[in-house]
C-alpha cells in the first residue's frame, strides 16, 4: 500500500505543479493604436486572459519601429501589427510567425481610414492634391502606405509620387503634427480623426477638416497577431488560451452597449491611443464622435492578402527576400 500511496501522491503533485506552470505563463505583448487592438486590451481589463490561465502584460508602444525592435530582440513575446510591418520584421529575423488576423467593420456613416486636410491649409479635394506638389503625412512602410499607394494608382498617379510622402514611424506623432497643421495632408485612422475633428481649446472652435478620400473601393487590410516562434514552441497551449480569451472579448465587446464601453473602458482606450493623457483632458465631444466598429472574431491571414502585400513591398524595395506563406503563417492556434 505504501508504494501505491507514493504513486498517488506523485501524480497529485505533478498535476498541481503542472497547473502552476501553465498559469504562470506570462505573455508580454504590445498593441498598436488601432481599433482592431481593442478586443485584446479589453480582454486583459476584463480578466479574460486570467480566466484562461495566462497572464498578459500589455506594453504601451505607439512607435512602429520601436515595437518591431522590442519584438525582434526578445523584449516582447508578441505584437499586433499590420501585414506589411509583420512581413518586414519576419524578413529581418525570421523567428516570427503570424498566427491570426483581426478585422472590424465601421458602423453606418463612419469610416476607419481617411485622407484629410485642413480647410484653408492643404488641398480642398483629391483632384486638387494630385495637381499640386503638396506633401502627405503617412506612417512609413505600413498598410496605410499600401492603401495610399493603391488609391493613387487608381487615380492614375505615377510611381514617383511617393517622393512627396512625409514619413512617420509613430501614428500618434503624425496625428499631433496634423492636428497642429504642421502637416498639410495626412492619412489618418480612427479614433484620431474624430478626436482631431472635435478637439478645440477653451473659447475656440474645432478645426474644419476636408475629406479628400475615404478609400472606398479599396479593400482594407487586417491587423495581424505575430508571435516569436520561440514562445510558440514552448507555450503552444498558452497561445491557444490567448485566442480563446481574445474571441470571448470580441463577443462581449459587440454585445456591450456603447455607453458602458466608453465608461468602463476609457482608461483602456487612453492607454492604447493616447499614452500619458488624462481622462479629464478628453473632451466629451470627442468621446461622442467616436464610432465603435463591429469586431470580427480572430481568423487566418489569407494567402491572397499575404501575396498582394508582399508583392507591393517587393516592388517598393522594402523586402527583397522571397517569403513563403506556409513559412510565415500558422493559423493552427485559432479557436
Amino acid at each position: 500500500m505504501v508504494p501505491m500511496r507514493r504513486i498517488v501522491l506523485f501524480v497529485v503533485l505533478c498535476a498541481v505543479l503542472g497547473g502552476a506552470t501553465a498559469s504562470a505563463v506570462t505573455l508580454r505583448m504590445s498593441l498598436p493604436p488601432v481599433f482592431e487592438a481593442l478586443p485584446i486590451a479589453f480582454a486583459e481589463a476584463w480578466g479574460l486572459f486570467d480566466a484562461e490561465g495566462i497572464s498578459v502584460e500589455l506594453v504601451g508602444i505607439t512607435d512602429n519601429q520601436e515595437r518591431s525592435t522590442a519584438l525582434m530582440t526578445g523584449n516582447l513575446d508578441a505584437v499586433m501589427g499590420d501585414v506589411s510591418r509583420s512581413l518586414l520584421d519576419y524578413s529581418s529575423g525570421r523567428d516570427l510567425v503570424i498566427t491570426g488576423c483581426a478585422t472590424s467593420t465601421p458602423q453606418t456613416d463612419s469610416v476607419l481610414l481617411g485622407l484629410l486636410s485642413h480647410v484653408g491649409f492643404g488641398a480642398e479635394s483629391l483632384g486638387a492634391l494630385l495637381s499640386t506638389n503638396g506633401k502627405i503625412g503617412i506612417s512609413y512602410r505600413t498598410d496605410d502606405e499600401y492603401m495610399l499607394d493603391q488609391l493613387l494608382i487608381a487615380n492614375g498617379v505615377a510611381k514617383g509620387w511617393s517622393l512627396r510622402y512625409m514619413y512617420f514611424n509613430d501614428p500618434l506623432q503624425l496625428a499631433v503634427w496634423f492636428a497642429a497643421q504642421t502637416v498639410p495632408v495626412a492619412v489618418m485612422r480612427e479614433p484620431y480623426i474624430s478626436y482631431i475633428a472635435t478637439y478645440h481649446p477653451p473659447n475656440g472652435s474645432p478645426p474644419n477638416l476636408t475629406w479628400l478620400s475615404t478609400f472606398s473601393g479599396i479593400a482594407p487590410l487586417p491587423s495581424v497577431v505575430v508571435f516569436r516562434k520561440a514562445f510558440v514552441k514552448t507555450n503552444a497551449a498558452a497561445v491557444e488560451a490567448f485566442y480563446r480569451a481574445y474571441a470571448a472579448a470580441v463577443e462581449r465587446l459587440n454585445a456591450t452597449p456603447r455607453d458602458e464601453l466608453v465608461e468602463v473602458g476609457l482608461d483602456v482606450v487612453l492607454g492604447l491611443f493616447f499614452q500619458g493623457a488624462n481622462v479629464t483632458g478628453v473632451p466629451q465631444e470627442a468621446l461622442d464622435a467616436i464610432s465603435i466598429p463591429h469586431f470580427e472574431a480572430p481568423g487566418p491571414l489569407t494567402e491572397e492578402t499575404f501575396s498582394d502585400v508582399l508583392s507591393w513591398m517587393q516592388k517598393k524595395g522594402y523586402v527583397v527576400d522571397r517569403l513563403e506563406y506556409g513559412a510565415v503563417v500558422d493559423s493552427g492556434f485559432l479557436p
